[in-house]
């Protein structure tokens, strides 16, 4: 079965991009920019390098923070303890990480606290502030009007927003939802595997 047919697409730092379309197509597009599936045929460029070239695990790693429906917690280790195990970076960065976590509104108390013991909002925090852990180039979500279903949709957006612009990286969301594609600065539509331009609203709001 095609998912995705003959799409051509770029994706530039420092935009938020959205991808309104059906749940199978976009997850499978943000799953191949994610570098966890594999294209058929085509080819996906990172920065002038071919992805089927490249190290995909040194990719996700350090290149690409994700938040998907699974979030991909530890349940029975704090924030703290879990993000000290995910940082590429060597030696003891607590402060890094409470930092970190207190943008998206989780404070030391609860970053010590085994993450199964949180609310489901802060369990949802500490996901997002994990798929900035890192410093990543990219940031890919799916469906966050789900995914984040616990926190303020404009909140979340707004976060994203403030990182794509303040540190020149690339935000990508896949959505159903009119909220989200809102806060877009080019919206994409995916349809029969077609990937379709609509709009960008960076011209109208003069950013």
């Amino acid at each position: 079965m095609t998912v995705l047919d003959d799409i051509t697409a770029d994706f530039e730092a420092g935009k938020v991009y959205v991808i309104l379309g059906k749940s199978t197509e976009k997850s499978t597009l943000l799953a191949l920019l994610a570098g966890i599936d594999t294209v058929s045929k085509g080819t996906i460029m990172y920065k002038n390098q071919n992805f089927q070239k490249i190290d995909r695990d040194r990719y996700r790693r350090t290149e690409v923070g994700t938040i998907f429906q699974q979030y991909n917690l530890i349940p029975e280790a704090s924030a703290l303890m879990m993000f000290k195990l995910l940082s590429w970076k060597q030696g003891n960065d607590t402060e890094r990480f409470l930092s970190c976590l207190k943008k998206v509104g989780v404070d030391e108390k609860q970053a010590n606290k085994k993450i199964k013991k949180l609310s489901f909002a802060n369990q949802q925090r500490v996901c997002l502030a994990k798929a900035v852990l890192n410093n990543p180039e990219i940031i890919i979500l799916d469906a966050p009007e789900i995914t984040l279903n616990h926190l303020s949709l404009e909140a979340v957006m707004t976060y994203l927003r403030m990182y794509a612009k303040n540190e020149n990286k690339c935000v990508i969301i896949g959505s159903q939802s009119n909220e989200v594609a809102a806060c877009a600065d080019e919206l994409w539509g995916l349809n029969g595997g077609k990937l379709s331009f609509i709009k960008d609203n960076t011209k109208n709001d003069g950013s």
